[in-house]
């Protein structure tokens, strides 16, 4: 199976492939796609020719792509591929998406095709199937090493925008595992920042750095050009150590102009509605 833009490109000419195909040595199999006759027709050939046919950039996506990895209840059947905003390519029996970043993934090979990569691939599933299957697939790909929470979590973070779908049902899966979630490296940081994002707020600065008095500070998440930071505390902040270390970072922060909101695990799980609610009046308090 290959592409005539393939074959031109290592110099077989126009001329060449249209007789090879009139000859019958060749068989057309989609618009700029052809195969060696009497080769074995299967589903993955069915969706590299998709994939191939709808140019560069494509690949297959979602349920097809949660088939080639292998996912628990995921099997091949109907042909999802994902494409660059404003390409088109329709064929009867296949589900074509267009995409606006598919190029904040990096493309893998399965069997030979162009596909999602595994966190990509379940994000893109909760859009279209049940939780109970989502789940089940989560689990397998975490069982075999091919993701991880922290991740999963780094995909959401890339593709999190209001209105993206899938986000939000990610968000919660990862909300109910929020013990193993959060005790990755900035677990707890990177769930609150998709949800403000997923809340239609701008996207905060992770990590982000602020000098005052010839000291460096660390915020968790911050809107720099608002001077407001959002500290989350975990269960290391019930130490008195870092209680008192938190208190005097507080203070110099607010007298340097900053605005400070600090959030707990508690009010991220039961009281996510004020948390986004409080960020967003202080944004709106800034705006003059």
């Amino acid at each position: 199976m290959v592409a005539t833009a393939q074959l031109q490109a290592l110099g077989l000419g126009s001329a060449t492939i249209r007789r090879r195909v009139a000859t019958g040595r060749w068989a057309k199999v989609d618009r700029g796609v052809v195969r060696i006759s009497g080769a074995p027709i299967t589903w993955e050939s069915q969706v590299l020719a998709c994939v191939l046919a709808a140019g560069e950039g494509a690949v297959a996506s979602h349920r097809t792509a949660a088939a080639l990895w292998d996912l628990d209840g995921c099997r091949p059947g109907p042909i999802d591929i994902s494409v660059p905003r404003d390409r088109r390519y329709r064929r009867t029996g296949v589900y074509t998406h267009e995409s606006t970043d598919l190029d904040r993934s990096r493309v893998v090979r399965r069997s030979g095709i162009p596909t999602t990569p595994v966190d990509r691939t379940l994000l893109d599933l909760c859009a279209k199937r049940p939780t109970g299957i989502i789940e089940l697939a989560i689990d397998d790909a975490l069982r075999r090493r091919l993701t991880s929470w922290a991740r999963l979590l780094a995909c959401l973070v890339r593709h999190a925008r209001r209105g993206r779908d899938g986000v939000g049902r990610m968000r919660r899966i990862l909300d109910q595992h929020f013990s193993e979630v959060a005790a990755t490296e900035s677990g707890f940081e990177r769930l609150v920042y998709v949800r403000l994002v997923e809340a239609g707020l701008p996207r905060p600065v992770l990590q982000h750095e602020v000098s005052i008095n010839g000291r460096t500070y660390r915020l968790d998440l911050a809107y720099p050009e608002a001077m407001l930071a959002v500290e989350l505390d975990g269960s290391l902040h019930l130490r008195r150590d870092v209680w008192e270390h938190d208190h005097g970072r507080q203070n110099a922060l607010m007298l340097a102009g900053w605005t400070v909101l600090r959030f707990t695990w508690r009010d991220y799980v039961e009281h996510q509605t004020r948390l986004v609610m409080e960020v967003r009046a202080a944004l709106r308090a800034d705006d003059p």
